[in-house]
């Protein structure tokens, strides 16, 4: 604080929902929402930084897809030969992020440090203080990998199993492509296959949401296809 300024904080919380630290997240490594911290703006480095099971991003991600607030980007990393399927921020987004920090600008939360402003733990890195549990998942491990995997993205993907194999094959070319952000239908189909592959699991609810947004979008355009070949990628690591 500066000289002469009181802090005065009324409300105290005891953390803060998934879906707020994920966006304040995003904003915290990559304020310009260009996707500047690839390796935190992944999937595990989300769950990492705001103390969630990696299985459970997919959904929260699909809901800030729907909501218009986060799209998806592949970016290339030094060192890395499969490029990242990154998140950051759309214009939306940061404007709910603006929304967010007003909301808790003078709103404390007990830490075991004590009692702080949210605003200094969420700039602190501290993200997985503001657990609404007050306790970190442990982090997921041995997800849906093999031949059940090819089996339930070729039915989802409605293609066959060598088509799948040739997506996730090491001798797939990386060619860039014209335009590597996926937002709308594209992105919601991104997320909702994410969810079903990673859940190893898939409701009648969802699978006929995929179906329905398959059949809309036709032939896979090549950002999509790109993007669903890195979520392969991933998941038969």
């Amino acid at each position: 604080m500066h000289g002469g300024e009181h802090l005065t904080m009324e409300a105290v919380i005891e953390g803060l929902p998934v879906l707020e630290r994920l966006l304040l997240h995003l904003h915290s490594v990559d304020q310009a929402g260009r996707g500047a911290s690839p390796e935190a703006q992944t999937q595990v480095g989300i769950a990492a930084a705001i103390g969630i099971q990696r299985k459970h991003v997919p959904r929260a991600i699909r809901k800030l897809v729907e909501a218009g607030w986060i799209k998806l980007v592949l970016k290339h990393v030094d060192g890395r030969r499969q490029r990242l399927r990154v998140h950051v921020l759309s214009a939306t987004g940061l404007e709910e992020v603006k929304r967010l920090r007003n909301t808790y600008h003078d709103v404390a939360v007990t830490t075991s440090h004590g009692k702080e402003k949210v605003l200094d733990v969420i700039d602190a890195g501290r993200l997985t203080e503001l657990h609404t549990s007050g306790a970190r998942d442990a982090q997921h491990a041995g997800d849906t990998a093999g031949a059940p995997l090819i089996d339930l993205a070729a039915r989802l993907l409605g293609c066959s199993h060598d088509d799948v194999r040739g997506l996730i094959s090491p001798d797939q070319p990386l060619a860039a492509e014209a335009s590597t952000a996926l937002s709308g239908a594209e992105a919601v189909f991104l997320s909702c296959l994410d969810t079903a592959l990673t859940d190893g699991v898939i409701t009648d609810d969802e699978e006929a949401l995929l179906m329905t947004l398959r059949a809309e979008l036709g032939p896979l355009g090549p950002s999509l296809n790109a993007h669903v070949a890195s979520l392969l990628h991933d998941m038969m690591k």
